[in-house]
């Protein structure tokens, strides 16, 4: 192959060559004698100048989806994990007396594990992300098997602690989950398919939300009606829940029996994912698949002062963590919005289910037609940001009583408002990797999922203030994403990782 020719090959043409798997001899300026080796050992470029005529070989592996598919189905699961007990608190409470803060604090552990390990973590990834993704994973899959403690014991307060650490333990991947995206469509992905990658791995952490919702209630038959009062009653009594027993037919060994079972899915899927990551999920492919994914990201502390030093990715964090930060929790208080409407549970609860479904087709969309449409992000960002906002004020409206509802127009509202919203997540993951570049994606990834994070626990903070009710929430779901316009109206749109590929590959051809 001619050193002045830098085509983008197929994994089957790569196959067809002459080449073992190792980055070709490069010459001058990138010969052996300059080769640097990066933190793994592996010869990278460095990056004199993008008009740097003498890249390595670039290809395009068709293995890439499965990486990215494999990661996308952790990422889901460890979402599905993260949220057992949620659908099924009538359930775990009926079957072991559990009080009503023992599942939101089992919920919170990821929050909290999340803030305590996101700096660790984002450093671990920029080291190697198989190692990464191998510790998460072996992480989930031990907190799962912990669960099936009930197999060796049946004392309730092993299985309760069993559950916390399990909680703990997967929250402590969600760092790696949320911010390792952006990095694996880097590394795998051309140009072209990067933000679609993006919204694919996002789009299946958000599918494990919807899904958990319909796994725990299908395995576990359990109505909050089954007591008389499990809505209401604060904490169960031994005498009611043997009145239970004796008035419904259902007893605990039967819900404990169907909770056993959800655990033992749950477990069975962690250990198996652990193990094909364990089989195959390679750092990085053996050749890059662009220009830029084979030059050296900044040095991790580095890193970190050049966002807070950037006001761009400032503004770009800003508006992600306000949109995204308020709805991804709104998601599980919104009941409090639509009771008073006369809305039931069961509705409210679909009307969850297939809003996050169509998050999840939406944002694949969205990523998927901006791939297409080069250095737009600002604009489409802008239009998505003005739409939810619009979508928001109606569903206020109708919250408020300030206009006719109906139960299709809300879930027209909630559907609609929560996907073009949702749809920003992916555009602003890649918009600031390009802002920030040579800043690691996993870094940039972790930075913005923490403020995000940071967002959505001082709005449920808020709840804790005395007699201030829930019509506040109505007001910050469309505040959160109308005050996200002029931020993004204040970003500065560039797209550095961009360039290089575009300049080096039309200098190389």
């Amino acid at each position: 192959m001619s050193s002045d020719k830098i085509p983008i090959l197929t994994e089957e043409q790569e196959t067809d060559g002459n080449d073992d798997g190792k980055f070709q001899e490069l010459p001058p300026p990138y010969s052996e004698i300059d080769q640097h080796q990066n933190e793994l050992g592996s010869p990278v470029p460095k990056q004199d100048s993008v008009e740097s005529s003498d890249l390595p070989l670039l290809v395009v592996y068709t293995r890439r989806w499965y990486i990215l598919i494999l990661f996308g189905v952790l990422a889901c699961h460890q979402c599905i994990v993260w949220n057992t007990f949620g659908p099924i608190e009538s359930g775990v409470q009926f079957a072991y007396n559990w009080s009503n803060s023992t599942t939101p604090m089992l919920a919170n552990w990821g929050t909290i594990m999340f803030c305590l390990s996101v700096v660790p973590l984002s450093k671990l990834v920029e080291y190697d992300i198989r190692t990464t993704v191998l510790l998460i994973s072996g992480l989930i899959a031990s907190g799962t098997v912990l669960r099936c403690c009930r197999l060796i014991t049946k004392n309730p307060t092993v299985f309760l602690v069993s559950c916390h650490i399990c909680a703990i333990l997967t929250g402590i991947s969600g760092v790696t989950i949320m911010a390792a995206p952006p990095l694996i469509s880097s590394q795998w992905f051309p140009t072209s398919e990067r933000t679609t990658a993006t919204s694919i791995n996002l789009a299946f952490n958000m599918l494990g939300n919807g899904l958990s919702m319909l796994l725990g209630p299908a395995l576990v038959h359990f109505s909050s009606n089954t007591t008389g009062n499990a809505s209401t009653s604060h904490h169960y009594t031994s005498y009611q829940l043997t009145v239970a027993n004796m008035t419904n037919g259902t007893t605990v060994k039967q819900v404990r029996d169907e909770i056993d079972i959800y655990m033992y899915s749950h477990a069975g899927v962690a250990v198996a994912l652990f193990v094909l990551i364990c089989i195959y999920f390679p750092s990085k492919p053996p050749h890059p698949p662009a220009p830029s994914s084979a030059i050296e990201r900044t040095e991790f502390w580095l890193g970190i002062k050049t966002l807070l030093g950037n006001k761009n990715v400032l503004f770009a964090c800003f508006a992600y963590s306000i949109s995204q930060g308020v709805m991804g929790v709104w998601l599980s208080v919104m009941v409090n919005n639509f009771r008073p409407l006369g809305i039931s549970d069961q509705d409210i609860g679909l009307m969850g289910f297939f809003s996050v479904l169509s998050q999840c087709f939406c944002a694949i969309g969205i990523g998927f037609f901006t791939d297409r449409l080069k250095q737009h992000m600002k604009m489409i960002l802008l239009m998505l940001l003005v739409l939810a906002t619009i979508c928001f004020v109606w569903l206020m409206l109708m919250c408020l009583q300030m206009m006719p509802h109906t139960l299709g127009y809300l879930y027209a509202a909630v559907i609609l408002a929560t996907s073009i919203n949702f749809c920003c997540c992916p555009l602003f993951f890649e918009m600031t990797v390009e802002i920030a570049y040579p800043v690691n994606e996993s870094l940039v990834g972790g930075f913005l999922t923490a403020c995000g994070n940071f967002t959505g626990i001082i709005f449920l903070l808020i709840f804790f203030i005395p007699n201030l009710g829930f019509v506040w929430t109505n007001y910050a779901l469309v505040g959160s994403t109308a005050l996200a316009i002029p931020a993004v109206m204040m970003i500065k749109e560039t797209y550095n990782r961009t360039n290089v590929d575009i300049v080096a590959l039309n200098t190389n051809s």
